[in-house]
């Protein structure tokens, strides 16, 4: 009877491991740099994006000129911001939920903890995450794991990424 139930739990174990959905596509990129271009409600900004880590960001801005020569800098417990040689801290959590970093942060370590709905196709991975007050579709190119777009409609926020 032992013998029975060893060879069914392991042909059991065979079958669901066979079973597992094996990854299609290499993951989002952690370490890199991009320009990327976005719609905040009704400003457009744009810049340089880099990333170091999960939990990590800065964004330098160029567009539009009043931003110019801004720089925000998340290092996963605070927001330094740059402008013309001044500098300051800001509390993280001070900052709406809806800013531009905090959304990209949020986005890209969901994708890195493989949260949200996967879904791999013409040579890109759309991740469709969030809650229903704030869902975020994000895209990444499937070979670079490098971000193409994101898109946070109840912010309203969209952005895309273009190699530096």
């Amino acid at each position: 009877m032992r013998h029975r139930l060893l060879v069914l739990c392991t042909a059991m174990l065979l079958f669901f491991s066979a079973c597992r959905r094996q990854p299609t596509a290499d993951p989002l990129a952690i370490d890199f740099s991009c320009h990327f271009r976005a719609q905040y409600a009704d400003m457009t900004a744009a810049g340089t994006l880099t990333r170091r880590t999960a939990g990590t960001l800065l964004l330098e801005f160029s567009e539009p000129e009043t931003l110019n020569g801004l720089s925000a800098d998340w290092d996963g417990e605070t927001v330094t911001l740059r402008y013309k040689g001044l500098s300051f801290d800001v509390d993280p959590s001070k900052l709406p939920e809806s800013a531009l970093g905090e959304q990209l942060i949020l986005a890209f370590d969901a994708a890195l903890r493989s949260e949200g709905t996967h879904q791999a196709e013409n040579g890109t991975v759309t991740i469709t995450g969030g809650d229903a007050s704030s869902p975020y579709t994000l895209v990444y190119d499937a070979k670079t794991g490098m971000p193409v777009s994101l898109s946070a409609p109840n912010v309203p926020l969209t952005v895309t990424f273009t190699a530096s």
